[in-house]
């Protein structure tokens, strides 16, 4: 018999995003191997009042009829379903945490969460940065193990009319790319991003050749677009907005570097940097900086270049100077974070108690 497990998330498609696409992906692939159910939401957060009794009342439903091995929850806000839930059930609970659900600065966030983790096993980290936060915390480190987010190539396919949506994002840009040396950030402007400084003190300092391409919408729209404005940029730097995933593929499949700058941000921390995988498993080596997770999306010197945060002539010497082997970067990538071996590493752990390296990454 399939060995059965729950999965509860509160974010999944059809909402877009990141930890969307981790929930999707990881249970899409359990559902290969095993029998899963799953309760999951695609509204916001303002539909957690409700959302979070109906987990338990319908975990607890579950756990009764079926005999449920583990249940695994998708983010750490979901620690206190999950504490309520091992009690209630007597069934193991694990859970991942991405980041910011652990850090988020809200003292009541902070006196509630961490001490509902503690109580949960295992906890995986997508990061290394991730798990020292939980460290932080008091988080017993037996508990806590490391496996990064994964990708899934067929995403990445590149669409027939990539060739027209290329012409469009021109059209928007109001310059052509022809000639032209591509960089790419894909990502919400968020003030961790570090696009604003990117902006101001490192295209400056690129050749005329150098044009910057900004795939996202966020807080920081309009100061990037008043910085680009006020540096005269606007004919070598351009905010696209949010796009598809057709043109985000044309795009990668065009560009000739993914940038991330991010810069330190109290209380909100880069949790690992899926953008880093998405631009190496399309072959575009990446330029980032080396802080938090994107330490484990990026291997620094094959898939791309870790530089110092906040430092312009860091960024623009690995630009002007990338080396790196297109093919191999897409390889390695592809090979490294893909689902089915990341949910490999997930089963190990969740379901046959493999004693893997609680700070081990692959």
């Amino acid at each position: 018999m399939k060995p059965l497990i729950l999965f509860i998330t509160r974010n999944y498609p059809p909402k877009v995003g990141g930890l969307e696409n981790y929930s999707y992906h990881l249970i899409r692939q359990f559902e290969k191997s095993c029998t899963v159910f799953k309760i999951t939401s695609s509204r916001s957060r303002a539909h957690l009042f409700w959302f979070l009794p109906f987990c338990l009342v319908t975990a607890v439903r579950l756990c009764r009829r079926h005999p449920i091995r583990r249940i695994h929850l998708c983010d750490g806000l979901l620690s206190p379903i999950g504490l309520m839930l091992r009690v209630a059930t007597r069934t193991p609970v694990s859970i991942t945490v991405h980041g910011l659900d652990v850090t988020c600065r809200f003292p009541v966030y902070q006196r509630l969460i961490p001490s509902c983790l503690r109580r949960l096993d295992p906890i995986v980290c997508v990061s290394r940065s991730t798990r020292e936060a939980c460290l932080q915390r008091g988080i017993p480190a037996a508990k806590c193990h490391v496996i990064p987010n994964g990708m899934d190539p067929e995403v990445l396919q590149l669409p027939a009319d990539h060739e027209a949506l290329l012409g469009e994002i021109q059209d928007h840009c109001g310059f052509s790319f022809n000639g032209k040396k591509i960089l790419l950030t894909v990502g919400r402007l968020v003030p961790r991003k570090g696009i604003a400084w990117f902006v101001r003190e490192v295209m400056p300092q690129m050749p005329p050749d150098v044009v910057y391409l900004i795939a996202g919408k966020g807080p920081e729209f309009s100061l990037i677009d008043r910085t680009t404005r006020d540096l005269g940029l606007k004919g070598r730097v351009s905010l696209l907005g949010r796009i598809s995933d057709g043109q985000r593929n044309a795009l990668l499949a065009r560009a000739d570097i993914c940038v991330m700058p991010n810069v330190s941000t109290p209380g909100d921390m880069e949790g690992f940097g899926i953008s880093a995988i998405e631009a190496g498993a399309a072959g575009v080596p990446v330029v980032a900086s080396n802080l938090e997770g994107i330490r484990d999306a990026v291997i620094d010197g094959v898939t791309g270049y870790l530089v110092a945060e906040k430092d312009p002539k860091a960024f623009r010497d690995k630009i002007i100077g990338m080396d790196l082997d297109r093919q191999n970067i897409r390889a390695t990538v592809r090979s490294t974070f893909n689902w089915v071996a990341i949910a490999g590493r997930y089963r190990d752990l969740l379901l046959h108690a493999a004693k893997a390296g609680s700070d081990d990454v692959k």
